[in-house]
């Protein structure tokens, strides 16, 4: 059995499972739009017209040291091109460090695999996978540097000024030894990446994560309003490529969230975690849609709400999510209204919509002047649900269609 072939195995299985898990869900689920997945034939486009999404590419990278360990791992996503006129370019983008002890079995089946333990066993292209698996993104470059290669794509913003929550330890000629301080330092491209690789027996991933974090956060204000100029019609055709657009313009750095596992299905001594997948897909979500990818049965919803509703959007997605629904697009500028309002463009959704909905509150139904790409349903989250509390999720108890 090839790694890679496992790696791809291992993906289907979850991928079979959350399908069951949705369909278990679905015999009674009830709020106003789900249901009709019961009789739904497929994302059929009503007409030629639709709203687009914007495209970002998204890079990934991951550092190992000099045993060849994974040790850091980071998404590079890109703004939409800013202006229609044949000079713009896409420039800027955000940064999102992801946990090398993510589990990449989304806690299904009999053990848990760290993306870290991917790479270990299957290489660059089954890590490839697994990133794409674990956070539901479609990466369009990926690479696995050495360090002197994560130092040669670093040297553009250095040195870069971090500030680190903890000491930094790490191993020198088989010794271990404090490499910096807590506090501010300020870093050139060979030491940043030092301590992207910096690790001691018996740490865990999580007790250095906090300092990994601060190097990538670095790295964005390193940046500043851009250090470097890319032509308009430059490709994206590797990493490289990609991070000469994020570094030409202002850069965020956001952050993926993992728990530990307290499992049986993980071995004593693995350091392996859970990704909180509600947030991922926030994050995501959010910065490329487009690049989002569905892998539940369900429908695929847009969910857009005013700013300043973080909490309740990111309880939104935890639900969907735990229906069997895909969440591929993120909107924190919409409209204010009371009720939460469905945009549903297929009239074989619309016409079974009417469940009553008690997980949103008041809600209404209505069809879009056009649909979006890709989605199936545009929620617009009304204030009668934004300013609500608690975080219960829905019961299985269901309303069956007229």
């Amino acid at each position: 059995m090839s790694a890679l072939g496992s790696a791809r195995r291992r993906r289907t299985t979850v991928m079979l499972v959350i399908n069951l898990v949705a369909l278990l869900v679905l015999g009674g689920m009830g709020y106003a739009g789900y249901i009709a997945l019961r009789n739904y034939e497929g994302a059929t486009k009503v007409g030629a017209e639709f709203v687009g999404l914007p495209t970002t590419p998204v890079g990934m990278m991951g550092i190992v040291d000099a045993d060849n360990r994974l040790t850091s791992l980071a998404l590079f996503v890109l703004r939409p091109t800013q202006g229609t006129d044949e000079a713009s370019v896409q420039r800027g983008g955000t940064i999102v460090p992801v946990p090398v002890t993510a589990d990449t079995t989304l806690g299904v089946g009999e053990q848990r695999i760290p993306l870290a333990g991917v790479y270990a066993e299957g290489g660059a292209d089954a890590l490839v996978l697994a990133v794409e698996s674990t956070l539901s993104i479609t990466l369009d470059v990926a690479t696995v540097a050495t360090p002197a290669e994560a130092e040669a794509l670093l040297q553009a913003v250095s040195p870069i000024r971090a500030t680190f929550a903890t000491e930094v330890v790490g191993r020198l000629d088989g010794k271990e030894l404090s490499l910096y301080d807590a506090g501010e330092n300020t870093l050139s491209a060979t030491q940043a990446v030092q301590v992207l690789t910096a690790t001691v027996e018996g740490q865990t991933d999580r007790q250095r994560r906090a300092n990994v974090e601060a190097v990538w956060a670095a790295v964005a204000a390193a940046v500043g309003e851009g250090v470097s100029a890319v032509a308009a019609d430059a490709p994206v055709a590797s990493l490289a490529d990609l991070v000469s657009k994020l570094f030409a313009g202002r850069v965020d750095a956001r952050v993926l969230p993992a728990d530990p596992i307290d499992d049986s299905a993980a071995p004593e001594g693995l350091d392996v975690e859970s990704i909180d997948r509600a947030e991922a897909i926030w994050v995501l979500a959010t910065i490329a849609p487009k690049s989002m990818s569905a892998p539940a049965p369900g429908l695929v919803f847009r969910i857009e709400a005013p700013p300043g509703y973080e909490t309740r959007v990111k309880f939104a997605i935890k639900a969907l999510l735990f229906l069997g629904a895909n969440v591929s697009s993120v909107y924190l500028q919409g409209p204010v209204q009371e009720a939460t309002i469905y945009l549903i463009a297929d009239p074989r959704i619309a016409a079974q919509a009417e469940s009553s909905n008690e997980l949103f509150g008041l809600f209404e139904l209505a069809e879009p002047e056009m649909p979006t790409e890709g989605i199936d349903v545009v929620l617009q989250l009304g204030t009668d649900f934004l300013t609500g509390e608690g975080e219960t999720l829905p019961t299985t108890t269901s309303t069956e269609p007229a």
